[in-house]
């Protein structure tokens, strides 16, 4: 079957009815039907029986068993490696605070991450003596590992990234990045939220230590639900930072226990409709194969950049090549006012998005407060970019 069969397929899973073309899949994408339908029917079974009878919960258990065996495959984990969440920030917090550290020790976190790849890292420095150390990705947002080696010392425990920026788009060389932190010993963290579902990623794919995403943008689960990937040999070792229900228990001393699984991270009732919808989306995406989903981003990547280039006064930011990006575009037009440029295309029915993404040294670099920003995935067609492109135009020039 040819993509466009894949697509034409899927896109009787996605529920956007004509009336909006979306293009902001890098701050959630629309969940698959599927996704919706796996998280509401377990709902209305539950308003009917109740969440408790019992054969229902039963099936529901080993449910999530499945759709943790599924994700962990997806992740190229096992499943005693791999923790639900609610989010992907949840999940960068639980490796910082599952983490033992001392005073002195080094964390490196590139200029190029979010707040939530920032902040808890800041906290666990603060409240322990570690020392954050700073990496410049530049002007096009992309890391070089040899900058990275550079500034590995022999107090370096972790490097803290991610493998795709959620502003530009910039796909991080994660395996070398890895690779350079291995060779000295140093953990590596991967936040691969924008990553997840629109390219291959997972520790059979990355040596790293630890991956962390959301759900909801390019694997198109619903909203708070995340997964955790921490490599075996360092689950002992890690301390939870939820303890009760589900995840504890006592010894006959009376000691607080947990499993010696990922599941140890996970604490209280779990997010069911949240893992049902995800094993939905997960099952979309084995279905279309990641491979794939990468491909064809890649494809409406070059030809939205091109299309996009060809505008009048148009600077895109970031990495200088098509090639060291994916499914993300950030812009500005000259006279153009990136956030009423947003209205008015929304008005059209069109959904992008503008801000400054916590981007602070890029919008520096350029002079710039803010940028409007597309970004793409495999639902997304040539036509639909053809539309955005002509509104883009009609709209140029609008100011607040």
């Amino acid at each position: 079957m040819d993509w466009q069969a894949h697509q034409d397929a899927n896109r009787a899973g996605t529920a956007l009815d004509g009336k909006y073309l979306y293009f902001d899949t890098a701050a959630a994408a629309p969940p698959v039907i599927a996704a919706v339908e796996a998280a509401t029917d377990y709902l209305e079974q539950t308003a009917r029986t109740g969440p408790y009878l019992p054969s229902l919960r039963a099936r529901i258990y080993a449910q999530i068993d499945e759709i943790r065996a599924d994700v962990a495959g997806f992740l190229g984990a096992t499943p005693k490696e791999l923790a639900f969440t609610r989010n992907g920030t949840e999940s960068i917090s639980l490796v910082a605070r599952g983490l033992s550290w001392n005073e002195g020790d080094e964390i490196i976190v590139p200029d190029t991450e979010m707040l939530s790849n920032i902040a808890i890292w800041r906290m666990v420095a603060n409240e322990t003596g570690a020392q954050i150390v700073t990496v410049k990705g530049g002007i096009t947002g992309l890391l070089d590992p040899e900058v990275v080696r550079a500034a590995i010392t022999d107090r370096t425990r972790l490097i803290t990234f991610a493998a795709m920026s959620n502003v530009t788009g910039a796909v991080q060389p994660v395996r070398e990045i890895c690779e350079v932190a291995s060779a000295r010993g140093v953990l590596t963290h991967v936040n691969a939220a924008q990553a997840l579902g629109m390219m291959p990623v997972g520790l059979d794919v990355w040596p790293c230590d630890f991956i962390s995403a959301c759900t909801r943008k390019g694997l198109r689960a619903i909203e708070g639900s995340g997964v955790l990937a921490v490599r075996q040999r360092h689950i002992e070792g890690m301390t939870p930072t939820l303890a009760g229900w589900w995840n504890a228990s006592f010894d006959d001393a009376g000691n607080v226990q947990f499993p010696a699984t990922a599941r140890k991270f996970e604490a209280g009732s779990p997010n069911i409709p949240a893992i049902l919808a995800l094993g939905a989306a997960v099952s979309t995406a084995v279905g279309l194969k990641i491979e794939r989903i990468h491909a064809r981003v890649r494809e409406l990547t070059e030809y939205a950049a091109a299309r996009l280039r060809a505008i009048d006064g148009t600077q895109i930011y970031g990495p200088e090549r098509d090639e060291d990006r994916l499914g993300i575009l950030p812009f500005n037009i000259n006279g153009t006012d990136p956030a009423q440029l947003t209205l008015a295309l929304e008005a059209r029915g069109i959904i992008i998005e503008a801000g400054h993404f916590m981007a602070t040294p890029i919008l520096a670099a350029y002079g710039v407060e803010r940028m409007a920003r597309i970004s793409l995935h495999y639902f997304n067609t040539t036509a639909e970019i053809d539309a955005l492109i002509e509104a883009i135009e009609s709209e140029r020039g609008i100011t607040a």
